[in-house]
């Protein structure tokens, strides 16, 4: 956002997170934590997005690359919520090689974005 100039908007999902754990509590029966709650936060994230999107008159653009899709490796209805899918013709590696192109003449993209591994993780 920084490198674009461009406007950005921080929300946080700690709240309705507690609360959906709240919620599922007595269903999870004091289970450990896997990647259920990740996903969880993932699919807070899209709600958000898309409730921005509803009010605003944004578009939401879907994270998710043709080899995500294709594992099966996104979360429904978080990385897949979106309105368009700007990446999700390309595979994982066309995704890296197009970042490296968007910055061949400076850093817009964080090396540290194109370094980190994937996770639901928020």
């Amino acid at each position: 956002v920084k490198n674009l100039g461009i406007a950005f908007r921080e929300l946080s999902i700690e709240g309705p997170f507690a609360s959906y754990l709240q919620v599922l509590q007595p269903e999870f029966h004091n289970l450990p934590e896997d990647v259920t709650e990740q996903n969880l936060q993932s699919r807070i994230r899209g709600m958000l997005l898309m409730a921005l999107s509803n009010k605003l008159g944004y578009i939401v653009l879907s994270p998710g690359n043709k080899s995500e899709l294709a594992m099966g490796y996104s979360t429904l209805y978080g990385d897949t919520c979106g309105g368009l899918g700007v990446i999700s013709d390309l595979t994982k590696m066309q995704v890296y090689e197009l970042a490296r192109w968007i910055n061949r003449d400076g850093e817009i993209i964080p090396k540290n974005i194109l370094t980190k591994a994937p996770t639901a993780e928020l």
